[in-house]
């Protein structure tokens, strides 16, 4: 999952003391459902653009949650809760920055 937070406001590298985060230094940090990364694809004095990359281990996100396969629930192997989930991990991803 991608998430994009962009500003015209100027000067608009006042981004990066806003979220605390140096517009030249990448920063990555793991999380118990995988890694988020932090980066600043543009960063200039007229447009700046952060982007969260949540980089999800579906095993990792799989070992913690309880078996829906088993005896009481029989449509548990075909139930996909990912859309659902998205903006939980998303959250999860923002809260350690």
């Amino acid at each position: 999952m991608l998430l994009t937070i962009t500003t015209t406001h100027k000067p608009a590298t006042d981004l990066g003391f806003l979220l605390h985060k140096h517009p030249e230094k990448f920063q990555s940090v793991d999380l118990s459902i995988g890694k988020a990364h932090v980066f600043y694809p543009d960063s200039s004095e007229d447009k700046t653009t952060v982007a969260l990359l949540l980089d999800i281990d579906p095993i990792d996100k799989v070992g913690g949650t309880r078996n829906l396969s088993g005896k009481g629930f029989t449509l548990g192997q075909y139930v996909n809760d990912q859309p659902y989930v998205s903006s939980s991990l998303i959250v999860v991803a923002i809260y350690p920055y």
